[in-house]
């Protein structure tokens, strides 16, 4: 139980959601077009960076990577469904539909400031 207690298995979870909904299956249904390709590589670089806090950093350092990253991107979910903004002619965040994203993008966040100070 000590384990979910870790950003890093949360960042690792993150990465894998947000690596096979966010840049792969676009870029399958699309038909691997260059029309939508800049969008699927800037979800490509943030999982970049999720991979980096999870196997690169540690500890204090990874906890609070974790919030800093994560953070934006739940913001950009409450704005965009509040604003009703579209990525690709996709809604951003349809409720109920978007409470799994938030959630996953929440418990590193979670897991981040329990871990803050961590030594």
């Amino acid at each position: 139980m000590n384990t979910l207690k870790k950003p890093k298995i949360w960042l690792i979870i993150l990465a894998l959601l947000h690596t096979g909904p966010g840049v792969i299956i676009p870029y399958i249904t699309m038909g691997g077009g260059t029309e939508n390709l800049a969008i699927i590589l800037l979800f490509l670089c943030l999982t970049v960076y999720i991979l980096y806090a999870a196997f690169i950093t540690k500890g204090q350092n990874q906890a609070r990577l974790s919030v800093v990253i994560c953070s934006p991107v739940i913001l950009f979910f409450v704005i965009g469904a509040l604003m009703k903004l579209k990525i690709m002619g996709v809604p951003v965040a349809v409720f109920p539909e978007a409470i799994f994203p938030l959630v996953a993008w929440s418990l590193p966040i979670l897991t981040g400031l329990l871990n803050w100070n961590e030594t």
